[in-house]
């Protein structure tokens, strides 16, 4: 599966806005790495710059915590960070790969923030690697991973919070339980060393096959926290071009009044047909 067959879009806002009781500054972040470009959220616009031409594509979103400025520091270096990977060669095992790149930079970029005092700052981070037909895919926090196939949309990714992990563990369901209980950068609560973070692979890990057709919704909570899965399923249903689905979504969770910064990137596996041209089978992309 070559980079032609991706097409991706992104949405990343404010919300509804201070003025309407959500933030006044936009926390969340998010990565594409395809087709010899890097794109990120700079401030207000977006950063683009050239990288090497490679057949992978690297996705990620990363929702931003403590505090205005802290929050979208940490979401833009961990986005940053990440966009190293998209240079290196293939590895035999790219989730194992994935999932230790993130530990690791998570234990340097913590370190290199807790030099100047408490670490306060932190951000969710949802991470997709498409290496030919395979998604390789890691995740840290409450932003979400979805995979869209025939109408159906499936959550991949599970929220991490203090619930989660007492299920995963059987022990008791602490209070707030909704709570987040970690988040990159800024580490855990109550699952052992404050300074690391838990991936558990097979559960914060994962791949699975695309097949032309599908699908893939990167989303912080700003939208995920206002719109159910039905509604999301709809979205990617029935907007069929990518940027114009991601626009959908946002503005469908601002009108259900969301006061979270909202980020949607989608993601779509371009169907092919065969035609015959000259007497040689072509595939064209459609």
């Amino acid at each position: 599966m070559s980079d032609d067959r991706f097409s991706v879009g992104v949405v990343c806002s404010i919300g509804v806005g201070a003025e309407r009781g959500g933030r006044a500054t936009n926390q969340d972040n998010y990565l594409v790495c395809r087709a010899g470009t890097v794109r990120w959220r700079n401030g207000d616009h977006e950063q683009i710059v050239d990288a090497p031409e490679r057949p992978e594509v690297l996705l990620a979103v990363a929702d931003g915590m403590g505090g205005h400025e802290d929050g979208e520091i940490a979401a833009a270096a961990s986005v940053q960070a990440l966009s190293r990977l998209y240079n290196r060669s293939v590895p035999r095992d790219p989730e194992a790969d994935l999932r230790s790149f993130v530990l690791e930079t998570h234990a340097k970029v913590r370190e290199r923030v807790g030099q100047g005092g408490e670490v306060k700052m932190g951000t969710t981070l949802t991470v997709v690697w498409i290496i030919d037909d395979r998604v390789y895919w890691v995740h840290v926090g409450d932003s979400r991973l979805y995979h869209w196939r025939h109408g159906r949309v499936t959550r991949i990714s599970r929220d991490h919070t203090r619930e989660e992990f007492a299920m995963r563990d059987g022990r008791p369901i602490p209070t707030h339980p909704r709570y987040l209980a970690q988040n990159f950068i800024f580490g855990s609560r109550g699952l052992g060393d404050d300074a690391s973070l838990r991936i558990d692979r097979g559960l914060d890990t994962g791949s699975f096959t695309l097949r032309p057709g599908d699908r893939l919704l990167l989303s912080s909570d700003g939208l995920h926290g206002r719109l159910d899965d039905a509604q999301i399923a709809d979205a990617l249903t029935n907007v069929p071009a990518p940027q114009a689905c991601a626009v959908a979504l946002g503005e469908r969770a601002i009108a259900y009044q969301s006061d979270d910064n909202i980020t949607a990137l989608v993601l779509r596996v371009e169907d092919r047909v065969v035609e015959e041209v000259d007497d040689e089978d072509t595939i064209i992309p459609v």
